[in-house]
């Protein structure tokens, strides 16, 4: 099973911006998840608000490699943010 708790500064409540997302996948997800079985992704209580901009740079590795539908059959978010993964996929079509 591929399981990544992603981590941020204690400070940080909102993520933004295409450039840090792919560094956050770079760094926290890439080498630690298989593309073939289910991903699980946990994203700290204290995130409130994810930006666009976060969201495509983050996934754009999974877009290449799975697609939307793989993202929307593969992959679970687990966060404090209602319907994350909704607004996720309505971000990457």
């Amino acid at each position: 099973m591929n399981n990544v708790v992603l981590e941020f500064d204690k400070m940080i409540t909102k993520l933004a911006g295409n450039p840090l997302g792919k560094q956050v996948f770079k760094v926290q997800v890439k080498d630690k998840i298989i593309y073939g079985g289910d991903i699980f992704i946990t994203i700290p209580d204290r995130i409130d608000t994810i930006a666009s901009s976060f969201i495509q740079g983050f996934f754009e590795d999974f877009v290449k490699n799975i697609g939307i539908q793989g993202i929307e059959d593969k992959v679970t978010i687990i966060s404090s943010i209602p319907d994350l993964k909704k607004i996720i996929i309505q971000n990457l079509l």
